[in-house]
């Protein structure tokens, strides 16, 4: 039987308003609207089945997403959200045994997600400018189970030596891309596809200049929008708040 265990991530679920997502410890207590949970009744209990706070509300015991996770860990800077980096995944071709580049890693979120898809025997090359984030990035890939397939490397991927041709693709999340594009467009492979996240329409004229001017085609941007909507019965309607702009997307081929 799968039970709850110490060290295990929860997902306590009362509605899709009032959720915890939490490490279980023993003597934790956590406080809700509905009442107080406390772990030393729920380690132990089968995951599926629930449990009543003080005030007699129920909590559903099962296990949280990946993203659930990734979300509540140490950050040092703005990750990439999981809605864009799911298309990520389709537009860098990402599957097992493929060698990705990274530059930006900030607090391994995407990494993370990025080496989730490569196991067993892919290879995720990381580099981060910053040396601070590293040891909070370094956690987090460990926390995930993936720094088996992700090498860090502390540096600026615009004055690395790359080995030519070696990547199937690369992702570029940083300040300023368009000075590492003609670096990293050198270590892509035939075919080989080079994304760029950026905020700004500012950053977007910058990337694809560089992009050009680079010799890469097939140039394409895209913004993706998340719509949710309210799933209470006799209510189902878009929710009030819908998470919008975060960042674009701008993927080339190299030919």
């Amino acid at each position: 039987m799968d039970v709850v265990k110490e060290g295990d991530y929860v997902l306590l679920w009362h509605s899709n308003e009032i959720k915890i997502i939490t490490v279980a410890k023993r003597g934790l207590v956590i406080g809700t609207v509905r009442g107080i949970l406390r772990f030393d009744d729920i380690i132990g209990k089968p995951y599926g089945s629930r449990v009543v706070t003080n005030l007699g509300h129920m909590f559903y015991i099962t296990k949280p997403d990946i993203t659930d996770i990734l979300l509540k860990m140490p950050r040092v800077t703005q990750p990439i959200y999981p809605k864009d980096t799911s298309a990520l995944l389709i537009m860098l071709n990402v599957k097992p045994g493929s060698r990705i580049l990274e530059a930006g890693l900030g607090s391994g979120y995407t990494a993370s997600l990025l080496a989730m898809h490569l196991k067993p025997l892919g290879q995720l090359v990381s580099v981060e400018r910053n040396g601070r984030y590293i040891a909070t990035a370094r956690r987090t890939l460990r926390v995930m189970g993936v720094d088996d397939v992700v090498d860090v490397i502390h540096g600026d991927i615009a004055e690395l030596t790359l080995p030519e041709y070696y990547f199937d693709s690369a992702l570029l999340d940083m300040g300023d891309p368009w000075r590492a594009i003609p670096n990293v467009v050198k270590a892509l492979g035939h075919g080989g596809n080079l994304a760029v996240y950026v905020p700004t329409i500012n950053q977007v004229e910058k990337v694809i200049r560089s992009m050009v001017d680079s010799s890469l085609i097939d140039v394409k941007m895209i913004e993706v929008n998340w719509r949710e909507w309210k799933t209470t019965i006799n209510e189902v309607r878009p929710k009030t708040w819908n998470l919008s702009h975060t960042g674009f997307i701008i993927v080339a081929k190299k030919p």
